[in-house]
This record gives structure tokens, C-alpha cells and sequence, in this order.
């Protein structure tokens, strides 16, 4: 599951640390040649400054998509055309990794914003991680922008906009990102005559011919329940109470789980099973079902009989395919210095955010907050999960990156064996994870 990300902190970064860390990351697209540091200086003093008749105008832009990252690959063609398309620009691409023993984009973005020298364009984690930025003033809001062009911004899923507001006001652009919902092997249900798991009473009924026929339903662990849990609160409360953290109302959810359990939904050995050995239970065909998330999908494609879909609405709930688990954890930042020079940058934005080159990108993976067809040539499954977070008109991050860690193990790995043995009910869970909850926010 995904780490909640921990509160960025300005750091006073000095001349030297700025001139170390300047040249880590670099893409093969970025201005070769000389020092690294008097290079980023100098794109910062005559970024967009014709100093002659025909010079080009200089964009530099701060991402992830560099090294191993498996957006690099697309980020660097992408670039690439928008340059060949338009000669007048230059983009200096300054992506540093986030991979490794040291965050080298973290510590870059905090060089930078204490040395008041950003990027034009920075692709950072939004947030509490993103507050800083704001904060320092050197950024600006889009909603202006968006209001003013609305063949561009109507393309955003609102829900992902309405997740990277500060204040009510749009200083970020979600881009790339997470989802999870419930995935099925179309073979096994065809092959056993059932309806797909499109609702609860289809699942129930698989559930019993596939218990019949010594079949798990759900690759997954009741050690390790996140991902079921995560998934059945959303079927259960939908976008009016998903927010109500450890409700009583999120009840039904932990019993749908337990009545599963009492019907040997889940592996004989649940109770130990790896995550990986849940993934490849259900890659080998071995069990109909899984809850999992977008990290699964480039090792399932292959299969044209694997789909996904959100998890449908428990009985009485109020989820469904209108809502789906989607977190968009950066966004595009637009430096105020780029927006009072000239217009080229926010029609960098534009480009990038385009439905077109969207589908580019989450062709190799994640999810876009650009509503966009699947890519050309998608699989099935990347199909279905382009459809579900189409149909979609709530979204929202995973519960244990909103709560503290403490009170989601109280109904997850430390409580749901409890539960699905009977040793506990859900109502007691609930309220020993309100409980430490509760003592957080105090």
C-alpha cells in the first residue's frame, strides 16, 4: 500500500549544495555541455530572454521522468516532438530521480525554492508535500487559466482537480497516478457458466460454485487485507461516508469480508500467504479474483481474459462503479516568473495535460486526471481500467494514506484476523481505530 508521504521542510540549501545536486538526473534531452550548475543559472536568467532576434525562448522544467522511472522513456520523446514542432523553444529538462539511497528530487525541489530559483515547470508531490511551494510565492494559481480556456481544463476529472486545491485555489494540475479496484479472469467465470462479477450477487454466487469446484474466489490475504478492506469501505459507503474514518457505518464492510471468509472465499493458507504469492495465484489462474491496484496490470496484460473493474456496491451500500480508489499523488506547478514572462509555458501545460499525450503515458502505466480513451493497441485489461475510472464520478486516495498508520492497523493486519475467526465483531474494530485516531488528531 501505498507510504503517506511526510511533511516537506524548506531547507536553507547553499551555494554548494545547489551546485551538487544540479546535475543529478539529467535526461538525455537536456542541454549538454558545461558545467551543470552555470547552466541551470543561466537557463533561470535569460529563461524566455531574446537576446537577439531569433533566440530561443528557454522553458525549464523539474520532473521524476529520468533514470529507471518508466515514464522517462515517453517523457523524453514527448519533449522531444514539442521541440521540433515549435523551433522558438528550448526545454531544459532538470528531472532528478527519486529512486535510491538519497532523494535527490526532494532535496533538489528544497535547493530550489530556498534559493528562490525554480523550475518553469514543476511536476512535484502535491499535499503537504506541495504546501511549501505554494507557500513561497513563487508559484501561481491555474484556476485562472482554466476558467479562461475551458476546451482545455474540461478534460480534468474534477475529483482529481477538487484533491489539489490549497485553500480553494488550483496551484497544482494532477497528472499521473494510482488506482485500485477488483480484478477478474473472465476464462474462469465463463468456464463455470457465471455471470462477471458486475454485482454483489454475481460475486456471492461465484463464490459458491467456485468453493464447490476447489477454487479460491480471491487471491488474497487475510494477513495482509489492505487492499480487500480498502476496497469493500468504498463499496459499502461510497463517496458520502468514505471520509467518515472507522464510522460505525463502515460495518458492513468488515462483515461482507468475514461472511466471505466463513465461505472459503480466499486461499486455504490466508492467513500466511505473501503478496506475492497472491499475485501469481491469480497471474497462473488459480483463483477468479483479486484486489489490487495499477502495479499489477503490465504483469497481467498478456492475458486478454484478465479485466477490472471497481468494486460493485455491497448490498444496502452505496458505491459502486461510480466511484473508484484513484490518487494522484503530484501535480503540475506553474513558477509565477514563467507566467509573467510570456505565455509559453502554460502552453507546455496544455500539451502535456492534452488527451493525446495522456494516453502516451498511462500506456506504459498509472492513471490519468485527463478523462482520455485506453492507448492504441491497449490490452483488454488496461481497456477496463480506463473504462472504470471513466464511469467514475467520485475518486479518492486509499484510506490508510489519510489516517494514521496506528488506528488502520487496529481494523487491518492487527484486526482482521480477529474479525474473520469471529474473535472480534467489526463494531469493536471500528472503535478501537477511532479511538487511536481520535487521539491523533488530538
Amino acid at each position: 500500500m501505498k507510504k503517506t508521504k511526510k511533511m516537506l521542510a524548506l531547507l536553507a540549501g547553499s551555494a554548494m549544495m545547489i551546485s551538487s545536486l544540479a546535475g543529478c538526473g539529467q535526461s538525455p534531452s537536456a542541454t549538454q555541455g558545461g558545467n551543470e550548475s552555470t547552466k541551470q543559472a543561466d537557463a533561470g536568467q535569460d529563461s524566455g530572454k531574446k537576446a537577439e532576434s531569433g533566440a530561443k525562448e528557454k522553458i525549464r522544467v523539474f520532473t521524476f521522468f529520468t533514470g529507471s522511472d518508466q515514464w522517462a522513456p515517453v517523457w523524453s520523446e514527448v519533449i522531444d516532438e514539442y521541440m521540433q514542432a515549435n523551433p522558438g523553444i528550448e526545454i531544459v529538462d532538470e528531472s532528478a530521480p527519486t529512486a535510491g539511497a538519497n532523494d535527490v528530487f526532494r532535496t533538489k525541489m528544497q535547493a530550489d525554492i530556498a534559493a528562490r530559483t525554480p523550475a518553469d515547470l514543476c511536476l512535484f508531490y502535491t499535499g503537504a508535500d506541495g504546501k511549501p511551494l505554494v507557500d513561497s510565492g513563487l508559484f501561481v494559481d491555474l484556476g485562472p487559466s482554466m476558467e479562461a480556456d475551458q476546451d482545455w481544463s474540461k478534460n480534468f476529472k474534477q475529483s482529481a482537480l477538487d484533491g489539489q486545491k490549497y485553500d480553494g485555489k488550483q496551484y497544482s494540475l494532477p497528472y499521473l497516478g494510482y488506482y485500485e479496484g477488483l480484478f477478474y479472469n473472465k476464462k474462469l467465470f465463463d468456464q463455470y457458466s457465471l455471470e462477471e462479477p458486475t454485482s454483489y450477487d454475481n460475486i456471492m454466487k461465484a463464490v459458491e460454485v467456485f468453493a464447490q469446484n476447489g477454487i479460491p474466489a480471491f487471491a488474497a490475504s487475510m494477513a495482509k487485507p489492505s487492499y480487500v478492506l480498502e476496497l469493500a469501505i468504498l463499496a459499502q459507503a461510497g463517496a458520502e461516508g468514505h471520509k467518515n474514518y472507522f464510522d460505525d457505518s463502515w460495518a458492513p464492510a468488515l462483515d461482507c469480508i468475514a461472511d466471505l471468509y466463513q465461505k472459503e472465499a480466499f486461499p486455504k493458507d490466508t492467513m500466511t500467504i505473501s503478496e506475492d504469492d497472491i499475485r501469481l495465484m491469480f497471474k497462473e489462474g488459480k483463483a477468479a479474483m483479486m484486489f489490487n491496484g495499477s502495479w499489477c496490470v503490465s504483469a497481467l496484460e498478456d492475458n486478454p481474459d484478465m479485466r477490472l473493474i471497481s468494486m460493485p456496491a455491497l448490498p444496502g451500500g452505496k458505491g459502486g462503479e461510480s466511484c473508484a480508489l484513484a490518487g494522484f499523488g503530484s501535480g503540475w506547478f506553474l513558477s509565477r516568473e514563467a507566467s509573467e514572462r510570456s505565455e509559453e509555458s502554460l502552453k507546455l501545460i496544455k500539451y502535456l495535460t492534452s488527451p493525446e499525450i495522456m494516453q502516451r503515458f498511462i500506456a506504459v502505466g498509472g492513471s490519468s486526471a485527463v478523462e482520455c480513451q485506453a492507448p492504441e493497441g491497449a490490452s483488454e485489461l488496461m481497456k477496463s481500467a480506463v473504462l472504470m475510472l471513466n464511469k467514475a464520478t467520485y475518486t479518492d486516495t486509499a484510506i490508510d494514506s489519510q489516517v494514521s498508520r496506528e488506528a488502520w492497523m487496529a481494523i487491518a493486519d492487527d484486526g482482521t484476523p480477529y474479525l474473520v475467526e469471529g474473535k472480534k465483531s467489526s463494531l469493536d474494530l471500528l472503535a478501537e481505530a477511532r479511538k487511536i485516531q481520535e487521539a491523533v488528531i488530538r
